[in-house]
Order: C-alpha cells, then structure tokens, then sequence
C-alpha cells in the first residue's frame, strides 16, 4: 500500500488514525509513505524535514509525530514533532541543507508518480491496481484491500 500524504491536510491526519490502527491489527503489512506536500509552504518544509529523518532511519516515528502537530507547522512545531521521534535536530539540520537536492528530486518523484495515478489531491492511495482518492474509513479500506488480493491472485489473461 502507498499513501500519498501532506502533513497538514485534515483528511491525511484522519485516514493516518485508520492507518496505524489496521497496521496494529496486520503487523505484517508494508505501508509506503510518499511526501506530497500539496498545502503550500510550510507543507513543503514539513515533507522536506519528513525525507530528511529517513537519513536516521526515523521516518515512521517523525511522520507519526507531524501527523499529530499542529496543522499551521512552525519550525518550532517541526522541531517539538523531531524531538518526539528522537531524532538528532543537529543531524537534521545538516542533512537538510547538504542533501537539499537528493531530497527536492524525492519530492519532485512523489509528485510525478501521484500525478501518474491521476491523483489531484491527498491523501491518495493505492493498494495494487486500485487508486482511491481521498481518506476512507477502516471498513471501505478493509474492502479494498480484499479486493486487491483477490486481483492479485487471478492469473493474467494475456
């Protein structure tokens, strides 16, 4: 499953909720989370600080965080969100400005692929070969999840 997400849309916070509550009931589950900072500017600084904690391997944990923050995302805010997730602000800080361009191409790639899937907004997901647009709910997600198993599991009609 890939989520497309922008730390300060309202929809994005509440589909999070249904997220972690189904990864706690399907601890297997692979969740991809691509940054699409579609709000503005402080959207934009918040998924940059979001890529840059992958460099200490504290993406989860500093997404979860920022998904519970304030929605305006002060700097002071995205620093409370990186301390929350442990992460090393000093570390941070250099990552952000000596990895500034490894991080705007993962941004301007997330923008590509959501756009390829005819996303025009978040949170967008996709599970297989289906494309929801929009948050859902546990049920609609338990049900399309379903259905993207049992279209992965019907052989190729080539």
């Amino acid at each position: 499953m890939t989520v497309f997400s922008d730390y300060r849309c309202g929809h994005c916070r509440a589909f999070h909720t249904t997220l972690e509550h189904y990864r706690r009931d399907n601890p297997g589950v692979r969740i991809v989370y691509r940054d699409w900072p579609v709000l503005g500017r402080e959207s934009v600084e918040a998924a940059r600080w979001a890529i840059a904690s992958n460099f200490q391997d504290r993406h989860a944990d500093f997404n979860a965080a920022l998904m519970t923050a304030p929605q305006r995302m002060s700097r002071s805010d995205l620093q409370v969100a990186a301390r929350t997730a442990d992460l090393d602000l000093d570390r941070l800080h250099q990552d952000l400005f000596a990895k500034a361009s490894d991080i705007d191409a993962i941004l301007q790639s997330n923008d590509a692929l959501a756009r390829s899937y005819g996303l025009q907004g978040t949170p967008g997901i996709v599970i297989g070969d289906i494309i929801v647009p929009g948050a859902i709910d546990r049920a609609t997600l338990d049900q399309v999840i379903a259905r993207a198993g049992k279209q992965s599991a019907q052989p190729n009609q080539s």
